[in-house]
């Protein structure tokens, strides 16, 4: 009985630890790669509304969803995303930071880019319209 605690012991130690040096440093012990898949959640009908608002707005004429350079960042795998600002700081791209970088593109603007997009873009918007743009945002991965 005591052999087979001490050994019941020991497999969950080795586990402890491999978790342990995973979320250290985020390789796994072994051969093998970690992946880890972020799944964005977004609204089907508000992307798709999102989209014909990035078509028609002028949107795309800097923000590429291709993840090619534009004059602005590219919305591809940006929703989810860490982000570098020019101030130094690090973001996450979650909502919150989505909603402001349209409704006040100056408050928070990503290493490498200029401030360029205008401040008073969003006035011609609402609120839902805003979402719809976030979502389609969200609909081109992490």
């Amino acid at each position: 009985m005591r052999r087979s605690t001490e050994a019941a012991l020991a497999a969950v130690l080795t586990l402890i630890l491999g978790v342990g040096f995973w979320l250290f440093t985020g390789e796994s012990i072994g051969n093998g790669q970690t992946d880890i898949a972020v799944v964005i959640e977004f609204d089907e009908a508000a992307a798709a509304r999102g989209q014909t608002l990035a078509r028609d707005t002028g949107c795309l004429a800097c923000h590429t969803v291709d993840g090619t350079p534009g004059t602005g960042p590219t919305w591809k795998g940006l929703a989810g995303s860490s982000r570098p600002l020019e101030s130094g700081e690090t973001v996450t791209a979650d909502d919150a930071y989505l909603t402001l970088s349209i409704v006040d593109p100056n408050a928070q603007v990503v290493e490498g880019f200029n401030p360029v997009m205008p401040t008073d873009y969003a006035q011609n918007l609402t609120d839902d319209e805003v979402s719809d743009l976030v979502e389609y945002i969200k609909s081109l991965g992490s």
